[in-house]
């Protein structure tokens, strides 16, 4: 084997190992990235259940139906049932209720309990409501059935096409679909239509 042999060899060997240090590299690089990926990922948070520790069961994709005159429906990715049957804990709880006059409300939350006995439901953190082209957001509700009336006591904001407005504490009737703000109003509204005195505004 002469000179430019035995150099071409080496220069073979090399470049063998300087890939396979490459490849040694990018395969930590993507284990590393994956890693650090996994531990910055939002993990869920546990459903804040009132039923206490070891004395309920959980169910995944937890449904329940409202059944009578006045029927409802709810869902919930999950759900902590009392032994006693009584009391769900629900974990991001949505619900289609319907109006006296045929509208439908969507309420949707992080968090909420349903009471079987009553049919009462609440929610808890990032509360929605949706009815007809308006959304409500507000960070808790209570839901009682023998009133059909949804209420809350904390901050409310709304947006609908045409307007904006917050205030705080909120009462909602389904049966007669009527929302009231109770205070500190504060609203903007948007493409306002001008009527003719002793005309009504159309809705």
């Amino acid at each position: 084997m002469n000179h430019k042999e035995i150099e071409r060899w080496y220069r073979l060997r090399n470049m063998k190992a300087a890939a396979q240090f490459l490849m040694l590299v990018a395969v930590l690089v993507l284990l590393v990235g994956y890693a650090i990926s996994i531990a910055l990922m939002p993990r869920p948070e546990p459903v804040t259940s009132t039923v206490p520790a070891g004395e309920g069961s959980r169910i995944e994709n937890f449904s329940y139906s409202a059944v009578g005159v006045n029927p409802w429906e709810l869902k919930a990715l999950s759900a902590v049932v009392s032994k006693s049957l009584d009391r769900v804990a629900l974990d991001n709880p949505s619900v289609v209720y319907e109006g006296g006059k045929g509208g439908k409300i969507y309420l949707s939350a992080k968090s909420g309990e349903l009471d079987r006995k009553n049919n009462n439901v609440s929610g808890k953190g990032n509360v929605s409501i949706r009815y007809k082209d308006f959304l409500f957001s507000t960070g808790s509700i209570d839901y009682r059935h023998e009133r059909r009336e949804a209420d809350t006591e904390a901050e409310v904001s709304l947006e609908g096409a045409d307007l904006s407005l917050t205030g705080k504490g909120l009462k909602f009737s389904l049966e007669r679909e009527e929302i009231v703000i109770e205070q500190d109003v504060k609203a903007r509204l948007y493409d306002v239509k001008w009527v003719e005195p002793g005309h009504r505004l159309p809705l």
